[in-house]
């Protein structure tokens, strides 16, 4: 009894995929394109079919190369079949096989001309190639299992084609089988700014999106959840006046480089993992939390952003970015949380330099945000929080710069050392009489006879007197005390005169003059004119820069704070410095934490 159950239960099976299987009529590519063709119809509908590769009708339908090739940029359309009936497919499954013999496959659409509206539902394993769309193209797949077994899976390939209005639906969560979605290098360009592109794609097991190009949108909605396997979007560009990204539930890795947008992003994101490979700089600070944005359009017009006419939401869409986005509560907490998933996904990878850029473009929202606060309620410390915000902004990018803060206190120990400058201090050992010194000795030296060196040594005439005394006392009281004390200082007191004997010597070997200038012949007097002039502008320079050195001093040890008791400046300059060192005191901390901060990370 139980053998006779079991075999009517096979036979009813396979009655019953034999009835399933004579509902899919099989065409081959060529006598599908003749069909179309002789279609009476402006609309030509197929349903429930299988289209198979025949090696001896189909060869215009293969392709030299893998279905991820390259794109060709020369590639020129010749022998084009166009297409002038809107076509409406439902349940139809294509093939596509490599032939190893030619390295060819076999089953693409290519070379196409649709000049009206193509809508495929539920049309499996798919690959278009180098085709062209001039009206809308509607792909919607909701059943993904597919009629026959296929050697590369189930797929979507569109390749290098050009397209105007497009909607793109690809939903396998109801199905036992998935699909691949692969868009490589197609053209999405309506013919008038008023097209949109709408492309949704949950429950793939890999999605690519790479080198497309989707240009005079009014708006874009690109929607990928629950990917199990790659999600690539790199190397596209998006023109639009709203673009929409939406990447969430993702169980494989994520690809998102090198995109290239004309607005600002609005994102809806889950936190990303550390595997995933995110190019911070192609939004270039320009994105926006959208779920925050969807809430501020429904409160105002009780619309949804895609329901709303061009110049409405982009006059809403200025108004948020502006203001609301700072002022909302709310939207302000959204738009940090998408900020921080950035921060946290570079921290994750140790990728700091990204990190930074990230954190510091989040801090600048934070800023804008406690002016706000601040406009609210005034008060100190309102004020004291915005303020040191934007300090911190520009003395070391909010502390993850540490080098910034280096170049802004060495602007404040320079600023401060001009300052120096102007007033004397007693660290010039002249003071302000330093210059009228230098012009007495030149006079004094060209009204003599004597040479350079005597007029120098006649200057240094006291000074020398002084170490003659210390060296005359010394010999006349060394019979009244130990040798020790003669034989250490009189290699002190000629130590002390070496480095005055020592100028002189040199002075006397350059003496340009050798009599006094008025007795020299007129002749030498144009020449030697000119050396003395020379050798006083250099012992001028020096002077200035003896005087610049001791201004740059006193800066760097008031800003220091190391202080060495009395500072040698008065008048105003006195106060000047009190101020400085409370300044220095303030940017080393900071710099401090910031080294220690930059160090820990």
């Amino acid at each position: 009894m139980k053998k006779a159950l079991t075999i009517l239960f096979f036979l009813f099976v396979s009655i019953t995929i034999a009835g399933q299987e004579k509902i899919y009529k099989e065409y081959s590519y060529t006598e599908l394109f003749k069909m179309i063709e002789e279609e009476q119809d402006s609309v030509f509908k197929l349903s429930n079919a299988l289209i198979k590769y025949n090696p001896k009708t189909d060869q215009r339908f293969r392709s030299k190369g893998n279905p991820n090739q390259k794109k060709d940029t020369a590639y020129v359309h010749r022998n084009d079949i166009v297409v002038n009936k809107h076509i409406e497919l439902s349940n139809v499954q294509f093939s596509l096989d490599l032939n190893n013999s030619s390295n060819y496959f076999e089953g693409v659409l290519m070379d196409i001309h649709f000049t009206k509206s193509v809508h495929l539902e539920n049309v499996k394993s798919l690959s278009i190639e180098y085709c062209r769309f001039e009206d809308l193209f509607r792909y919607s797949l909701s059943n993904c299992d597919l009629n026959i077994p296929q050697k590369f899976g189930n797929y979507i390939y569109l390749q290098y084609s050009n397209f105007k209005n497009v909607q793109f639906f690809s939903n396998c969560q109801e199905s036992s089988n998935t699909v691949s979605t692969w868009l490589l290098g197609n053209s999405f360009t309506p013919t008038k700014k008023k097209g949109s592109f709408f492309l949704n794609a949950r429950s793939n097991s890999n999605f690519v999106f790479e080198e497309n190009v989707i240009a005079n949108s009014d708006i874009i909605y690109l929607t990928i959840s629950d990917i199990k396997g790659i999600m690539s979007l790199r190397d596209n560009v998006f023109e639009s006046d709203f673009i929409h990204i939406s990447k969430t539930n993702l169980d494989g890795k994520l690809r998102w480089t090198n995109n290239r947008f004309s607005s600002p992003v609005f994102l809806e994101l889950d936190p990303f993992s550390s595997g995933d490979e995110i190019d911070w700089n192609q939004f270039n600070k320009k994105y926006v939390a959208y779920n925050s944005f969807m809430g501020f359009t429904l409160r105002s017009l009780n619309r949804y952003p895609v329901q709303l006419k061009t110049e409405t939401r982009n006059k809403l869409v200025k108004q948020y970015i502006d203001s609301v986005r700072v002022y909302d509560d709310n939207a302000f907490t959204d738009e940090i949380s998408l900020k921080s998933h950035f921060y946290s996904h570079f921290r994750s990878r140790y990728n700091t330099q990204i990190a930074n850029k990230v954190y510091i473009d989040l801090k600048d929202f934070e800023t804008k945000r406690l002016e706000i606060e601040y406009n609210k309620n005034s008060g100190f410390r309102p004020y004291f929080k915005w303020k040191v915000n934007q300090f911190l902004k520009v003395f070391s990018d909010y502390g993850t710069e540490p080098s910034k803060a280096i170049v802004g206190s060495m602007y404040v120990i320079l600023l401060f050392a001009f300052i120096y400058l102007l007033f004397p201090n007693s660290w010039d050992s002249h003071g302000k009489n330093r210059i009228m010194n230098r012009y007495r000795f030149f006079t004094k030296y060209m009204n003599k006879e004597s040479g350079i060196h005597e007029v120098y040594l006649e200057d240094a005439q006291t000074e020398l007197i002084e170490y003659e005394d210390f060296k005359n006392y010394m010999v006349s009281n060394s019979k009244n005390m130990p040798t020790f004390f003669t034989a250490t200082a009189l290699p002190l007191y000629k130590w002390a005169i070496s480095g005055t004997k020592f100028s002189a010597s040199v002075l006397k070997r350059v003496d340009i003059m050798k009599g006094a200038w008025s007795e020299l012949p007129q002749q030498k007097r144009i020449w030697k004119s000119i050396l003395l002039i020379g050798a006083f502008t250099i012992a001028i320079c020096y002077d200035v820069l003896i005087k610049m050195l001791n201004a740059l001093m006193l800066s760097i040890n008031t800003f220091t704070t190391l202080g060495f008791g009395e500072i040698p400046i008065k008048g105003l300059p006195r106060y000047l410095a009190i101020i400085q060192g409370f300044i220095g005191w303030f940017m080393l901390t900071i710099f401090s934490v910031s080294l220690i901060s930059q160090l820990l990370n």
